[in-house]
């Protein structure tokens, strides 16, 4: 009995010490104040009480009652706690704060995307100096993507058109209105930047999670509330308000509206008449935790536009200095355009374990498109006086064309998207010995997709061109022949899937008591440089290599295609150490990256519908083989909060089975064949970073080359008997005597732009930090033009380089007042308010969107440049609270 009171005892004693515990509750950020995940958390005195921080950057840890102390650890920063833990107590610690930058997946266990989509800097994008502003104008103007139209929200990347780029919202893949021709009928944005939390781009090489695109994909994810906010954002161009608010542990949402009037901004188009633009959408989102790892999502989107102009007179400057000229036109008639789209979509996520997460998609997307318009033009081309002595100096002095034009239009385009998803990974994972952690081991995820689509396309248009007196083309005396004619009434009803197998994991390599040596720069008090190497020992270096593999498949019922395309991507994170300006040894961020693969593009309707309207069924993906390799490298500078971080990545694309297309403004019309291929390859180079304390500023280099080769477009050239070669119009000796066969070989594409160059920057004024600046810059080099006509070899022209500055001057009502009772009584309900002064076109340059064709009295054709914006002013409200 004796010795079993003793058992007893001691297991009454051995339960309570276990029972003396206490919870230590905290979170870790890195320097942007992120959350950052993965994070080990010890104990000092017995590391086998461990844990780590989940995807915001939590943890709770169990610790025995006492004086303890908490380790914090990633890579070689380790940061200590003390603490005083108390028996059956939740202690809420202090936030911990690590001296790096998280980026999405280079965290320590490799559980993220493994780096193959970077996440960007998310700024206040209402300070954009830009017409309309949004998450695209951003883009263009600090990564790969370029646009030559400040009317639009579309943006090539790399040599791909708008239609080769995937976006995504909270997961669902967005769609825009089909037929719109112009930047001035589009209207706004999907993604309504008020409610952006996180911004993911990828300019090419992405990993087989993401659809079937040939170009880029952009990842967006709204917020998700946690207290009550709002914003309103009021201008010259239009006004946009959200609020969102956490109501209880399990529901959120959050709700935005916008209205946009963009006729003071399109009255400074060289057209001028009455703008009557009208644009309208309404966005919700909503968040039901049904369980802890359980959460339903419903995302909805209503937008209307309704764009009505009346033009009346255009007159335009053309020709040279040795032979100067002008060109006016008189309109009548009108244009009507409606576009109504509605998008619906629910999403539920289930965590089911540590290990494996499940979620379903579901959307509906519908579109009532609607074009009218009878637009008559009576142009006249006047030949100018070229000599300054002369009275007449500038004036007309003889009229070498004279002309008129009708373009007609009656189409609409109904359609209707149904989309159903399903996505899901595991991830591998080892217990430790203790039981108490895991080792990540490596993810598969899977997906698959079902899309059924119906379009209703009624066509109808076409154009009358009298030139002189006389109908081209000139056929049969007795009829009247149109230009352009396009007389279509189409339906398709068709259904496609998809689906992907994807596996990434990354191998870290620790050696022990590795020795460093770091090249240390100094400058003594009389201004000499000199340097020495510093010696150390790091007790745990660790370096990284991560892969990410898989595959994607998928089917398109009107054609009967079926493909697959393997993708794969390599990174890898190197041992490199800095000493920084409190000659602390730290670990430098870097890099090196490749990433191939095959990217299909199975066509969408618009792909299908040919130029004069028909469609065709026959037409399949287009193809392409991406590599792509670069560096990611950040650095710390100027002691700034956050670091710098420059990335190079050289880039090449071979395509084939390439269905070629003609831009038009923004209208893009495709001959619905494959029969081409190409190539683009290049260079493209970023710089971002606080240039000036607490405001990010941002440059970026591209070098491209686009390029297709077209099949079976030889053709031939024709000379007369003085040897001449014969152009119509042109030549006076029209009979051929020989001819030549012409091979044009590889072509730009439209998009093929050998330079481009941008930057964003933010400032604030020296001594009075409250007046801010923002600075838009954007360069790129000519695009490729041509007649109208689908003869694409003929696209070898060039137009005028695009070249762009915006200007914006704000004032910050409430800088440096953090505090509600630091601020005055009427702005406590505030968290920011500015006034900001918008330039737009700051230098008032003249660039070309497209080209307008007409003739002379000789028969000759002449390029009228269509110019955008010029010079406008605009005042913008930003409140936030």
């Amino acid at each position: 009995m004796r010795y079993f009171f003793l058992i007893l005892l001691s297991a009454i004693l051995s339960l309570q010490a276990i029972a003396q515990t206490g919870t230590l509750k905290g979170k870790v950020v890195d320097k942007t104040n992120k959350g950052f995940p993965e994070i080990k958390i010890s104990l000092k005195s017995n590391e086998k009480i461990r844990t780590k921080t989940n995807l915001d950057g939590f943890y709770e840890l169990e610790a025995p009652i006492g004086n303890q102390t908490i380790i914090i650890q990633f890579d070689d920063e380790i940061k200590e706690r003390d603490v005083v833990v108390l028996e059956n107590q939740i202690i809420n610690l202090e936030k911990v704060k690590l001296n790096v930058q998280y980026f999405t997946g280079v965290n320590v266990t490799g559980k993220g995307s493994g780096g193959t989509i970077d996440d960007l800097p998310v700024i206040d994008m209402g300070s954009i100096p830009a017409p309309g502003g949004g998450v695209e104008k951003y883009l263009t103007l600090t990564t790969a993507a370029s646009s030559n139209n400040e009317l639009t929200n579309n943006y090539n990347v790399r040599g791909g058109s708008f239609d080769e780029n995937l976006v995504y919202v909270n997961g669902f893949q967005i769609y825009r209105p089909f037929l719109t021709r112009s930047g001035q009928q589009e209207g706004m944005s999907f993604i309504n930047p008020n409610l952006v939390d996180n911004i993911a781009f990828s300019a090419g090489g992405f990993t087989s999670n993401y659809g079937d695109r040939l170009s880029s994909v952009l990842d967006i994810t709204y917020r998700t509330p946690t207290e009550f906010r709002g914003s309103l954002d009021a201008s010259l161009l239009g006004v946009s308000l959200h609020v969102e608010d956490k109501v209880n542990p399990r529901f959120n949402y959050m709700v935005a509206g916008r209205y946009q009037d963009q006729s003071y901004l399109l009255n400074s188009l060289p057209v001028k008449g009455a703008y009557n633009p009208r644009f309208m959408d309404f966005q919700f989102i909503t968040n039901y935790n049904i369980r802890e790892n359980l959460v339903w999502s419903v995302l909805g989107h209503f937008s209307t536009n309704d764009y009505r102009f009346s033009p009346e007179t255009q007159e335009t400057s053309i020709g040279t200095i040795n032979q100067p000229l002008s060109f006016k036109v008189y309109f009548e008639g009108q244009e009507v355009t409606r576009f109504q789209t509605i998008t619906g979509a629910t999403s539920l996520k289930w965590d089911l374990n540590k290990r494996t997460d499940l979620a379903v998609y579901a959307k509906i997307f519908n579109t009532d498109e609607r074009e009218t318009f009878d637009i008559l033009g009576e142009y006249f081309i006047n030949e100018l006086e070229k000599d300054p002595a002369k009275e007449e100096f500038g004036d007309s002095i003889n009229t070498i064309g004279v002309g008129g034009f009708l373009d007609h239009s009656r189409n609409r385009l109904q359609a209707t998207i149904y989309s159903l998803r399903h996505e899901g990974s595991h991830q591998f994972m080892t217990l430790t010995e203790d039981g108490l952690a895991y080792d990540m081991k490596g993810k598969f995820s899977w997906g698959i997709a079902a899309q059924y689509e119906d379009f209703i396309d009624e066509m109808s248009e076409w154009s009358l061109t009298d030139s002189a007196g006389y109908s081209l083309p000139q056929g049969d005396q007795s009829t009247i022949e149109l230009n352009d004619v396009v007389k279509a009434n189409n339906t398709l009803t068709t259904f496609r899937t998809s689906g992907f197998l994807q596996y990434e994991q990354s191998f870290d390599k620790f050696i022990e008591n590795y020795p460093i040596a770091i090249k240390v720069k100094t400058i003594d008090s009389l201004g000499n440089k000199s340097h020495y190497i510093y010696r150390d020992t790091i007790d745990r270096s660790r370096s990284k290599l991560s892969f990410n593999t898989g595959v994607r498949t998928g089917y398109t019922a009107f054609n009967n295609e079926f493909y697959v395309t393997p993708r794969a991507m390599l990174s890898y994170f190197p041992r490199k150490y800095y000493i920084n300006k409190q000659g602390e040894v730290r670990k430098r961020f870097i890099r090196l990256h490749a990433s191939t693969g095959f990217y299909y593009q199975p066509p969408f309707y618009r792909e299908l519908r040919r130029m004069d309207g028909s469609v065709n069924t026959d037409v399949e993906s287009q193809k392409s083989f991406h590599f792509v390799t670069g560096m990611d490298y950040s650095f710390e500078m100027w002691e700034r909060n956050t670091p710098f971080k420059f990335t190079g990545e050289l880039f090449y694309k071979y395509l084939w089975d390439v269905n070629p297309y003609g831009i038009d403004n923004i209208r893009t019309r495709y001959l619905a064949e494959n029969i081409a291929i190409g190539h683009s390859y290049g260079l493209d180079l970023n710089l971002h970073g606080e240039f000036i304390d607490g405001s990010y500023s941002f440059f970026k280099i591209g070098l491209l080359r686009s390029v297709e080769d077209l099949e079976n477009d030889d053709y031939y050239t024709y000379t007369n008997s003085d040897g001449e070669t014969i152009v119509p119009g042109y030549t006076f000796n029209d009979t051929p005597v020989d001819s030549t066969l012409v091979s044009p070989g590889f072509i730009p594409k439209p998009t093929d732009q050998w330079f481009t160059f941008a930057t964003l920057i933010q400032d604030r004024m020296p001594g009075a930090e409250q007046f801010t600046a923002q600075l838009g810059f954007n360069f790129g080099t000519r695009l490729p033009y041509g007649p109208p006509s689908p003869e694409r070899y003929k696209d070898t022209l060039r137009q005028k380089s695009y070249f762009r500055v915006d200007l914006g001057f704000g004032y910050d009502f409430l800088y440096k007042k953090d505090k509600p009772e630091q601020r005055k009584k009427m702005f406590r309900p505030f968290t920011d308010i500015r006034l900001n002064f918008e330039v737009f076109n700051l230098l008032g340059i003249k660039n070309v969107l497209s080209q307008q064709w007409v003739q002379d009295t000789q028969g000759n054709y002449i390029a009228i440049p269509n110019y955008l914006t010029q010079r406008r002013l605009n005042l913008k409200l930003i409140l936030r609270f």
